[in-house]
């Protein structure tokens, strides 16, 4: 897998070749190159992201791609969250070998080993895209959506993705733009909520 465009690509990206126990299935699904190009594509050019502007939010974010992917376009400012403790010394793996750091002077990088739906987990940003891509069958969208509520990291304008594997409608207190499937996935945009 690697960096699509931007300052960073064509490099390639570490992933993390854990197993679910006693399982063949792999604990991280990285989103496809194909996926991850439709998604950047529909922000830049549906949507008129322009990736100097904005915070990126990248939950369940397994290897970092989504969030190395909106660094290498522009992004200065994002956070990513995943609760196994092995992605996360992955994604901080990856901003190394790109030679990015946590907070250095030119860029606000957090990488954070935590639940999302821990309700010890508090983040004091507030971020301009939020980026979901849980495990598909095991969590529910409308859970997902109330817990981003809880935490109260969206703006009035906020962009959320959710990334699964079916057509998602109106989610309470946000707005479903558009979808767009790409194969067996589907990318689900929603407008942000704010109280």
């Amino acid at each position: 897998m690697r960096v699509l465009s931007g300052k960073l690509k064509g490099l390639k990206i570490l992933t993390n070749g854990k197993k679910f126990k006693g399982s063949e299935s792999f604990i991280t699904r990285p989103t496809s190159d194909r996926v991850k190009e439709t998604l950047f594509n529909i922000l830049e050019y549906g949507f008129n992201i322009e990736f100097s502007n904005i915070s990126f939010f990248d939950c369940y974010s397994g290897s970092g791609a989504i969030g190395i992917e909106a660094i290498s376009r522009g992004s200065s400012i994002v956070t990513f969250l995943d609760k196994d403790g092995a992605a996360c010394e992955c994604i901080t793996k990856n901003l190394a070998k790109f030679k990015l750091h946590e907070n250095d002077h030119v860029n606000c990088l957090r990488v954070i080993n935590h639940d999302f739906f821990d309700k010890n987990l508090s983040l004091c940003n507030k971020f301009d895209v939020v980026f979901l891509d849980p495990p598909y069958e095991l969590i529910e969208a409308s859970k997902v959506f109330i817990r981003l509520k809880e935490l109260r990291v969206t703006k009035i304008n906020s962009l959320i993705i959710y990334e699964c594997n079916k057509q998602l409608e109106k989610m309470d207190g946000f707005e479903i733009l558009r979808s767009k499937k790409i194969g067996k996935t589907y990318l689900n945009f929603f407008k942000g909520f704010n109280e």
